[in-house]
């Protein structure tokens, strides 16, 4: 289920950042899962591709 769910928050359709009121979050008890899995792979927690340093 993380998968899917990492793949609607790349895709625009969920989120893990709770300070986001346009898109619906990703369910509570999977949100730390796909943080882990958009942070390894380079996103944030909406999703977009985090900004080389």
């Amino acid at each position: 289920m993380a998968e899917l769910y990492f793949d609607l928050v790349v895709a625009g359709k969920r989120t893990c950042n709770n300070e986001n009121g346009t898109v619906k979050k990703v369910p509570k008890h999977l949100q730390t899962e796909v943080l882990a899995l958009l942070e390894e792979r380079g996103y944030d927690a909406d999703g977009r591709p985090k900004a080389e340093k």
